[in-house]
């Protein structure tokens, strides 16, 4: 869903902000230090519960608060959606209903962000990109939340057998093997049906490289996950925990045919990462029929200006509500200005309009 205001309190540098937004685009401007990476994060925060620069609310929460606050109005139905976080507490709501889980906002906005550190789906650990993996899952496929839990707290079941050898660890595993081939087969079947948006991204952004997607599940390719559980049991037992499985899976990314964690510069893997997260929320568009989020934090960060409009075509055409900072002054902000966009400038915290 679009949002179309957003109120902060005590996020970083910013004591108070009140923005009615564009329901297109929307254009942070400022120097450097100024606080526009933080209206990214305060929308980052509402959604996810954290921001994509950091985990610690500590360090979000301005000096000499207590707690920050973040509110939003979504376009569609005017849902009030809002979250309030202190060091040690965080509270939701949606419509002033307080709400326990951090997935039912996450559930109506759908954020992706685009930032420095994005290259990290790529030279990081697989991790990151069973991230971006189950983030395309939970918000198109309905089962994929439901089972990646129920996966979980049995993982954990078996882990504390396997410390304790206890016997019941065979039925844990039992129960084990089927959700992680079900969650496999999602997974699986998502990468494949984000191919086409790949491709075509790629080709409009990178035309001159071979870029290939394929998913690794974590345990092997010719054999069942309850046979590959019952060869590593003894290992298993040794190590106190499960060491295969959907937990272990991994997307490798080949360029021209060469490992792209291997080979690529700084610069490479932050246009592959966007080519993936740019083909990710157009297929959610086309999936969904109504528009994510994206964050774009930084954009001209290692980029050519040629580059820059490449990608602004290609974000534009995902049909999402668009938040990009910009410079003072830049090419990025004089371009992003002229076009039908909500402009805010950033000044020592100040937000105006």
């Amino acid at each position: 869903m679009q949002i179309d205001k957003l109120s902060l309190r005590n996020l970083r540098n910013i004591r108070e902000a009140n923005l009615n937004l564009n329901k297109k685009t929307n254009v942070i401007v400022g120097e450097n230090a100024a606080g526009k990476t933080t209206v990214l994060e305060a929308i980052d925060v509402l959604s996810r519960g954290r921001s994509f620069r950091t985990n610690k609310t500590e360090n979000l929460v301005t000096y000499g608060e207590k707690d920050l606050y973040v509110g939003a109005a979504t376009a569609a139905n005017q849902k009030k959606l809002e979250i309030k976080k202190s060091r040690n507490k965080t509270q939701i709501f949606i419509d002033s209903k307080e709400e326990k889980k951090q997935s039912k906002v996450a559930e109506r906005l759908a954020v992706q962000t685009i930032h420095p550190g994005s290259h990290a789906i790529i030279e990081g650990a697989p991790s990151e990109r069973r991230a971006f993996i189950d983030w395309g899952l939970f918000h198109v496929e309905h089962s994929f939340k439901k089972e990646w839990s129920e996966y979980q707290k049995i993982l954990k079941q078996r882990n504390e057998a396997l410390k304790a050898r206890d016997p019941n660890e065979k039925i844990w595993m039992q129960k084990l093997a089927p959700l992680g081939e079900s969650i496999s087969s999602l997974r699986q079947q998502y990468v494949d049906s984000l191919q086409k948006s790949l491709v075509v991204i790629q080709n409009q952004i990178l035309p001159d490289i071979e870029l290939s997607f394929s998913y690794e599940n974590g345990w092997g390719t010719n054999k069942s996950l309850l046979d590959a559980l019952k060869e590593r049991k003894e290992a298993d037992q040794e190590k106190g925990y499960t060491s295969c499985g959907p937990q272990n899976a991994d997307l490798k990314i080949a360029l021209n045919n060469k490992e792209a964690q291997k080979i690529c510069s700084r610069g490479q893997q932050k246009l592959i990462a966007n080519i993936m997260l740019l083909s990710q929320a157009k297929d959610f568009f086309e999936k969904k029929s109504f528009p994510s989020i994206i964050l774009v934090d930084d954009l001209s960060a290692e980029l050519t200006l040629e580059m820059q409009e490449k990608l602004l075509e290609r974000l534009f055409e995902t049909k999402s509500q668009i938040f990009l900072t910009a410079l003072n002054d830049s090419v990025l902000a004089e371009i992003l200005c002229e076009m039908d966009s909500g402009v805010f400038h950033v000044e020592h915290g100040e937000i105006t309009q």
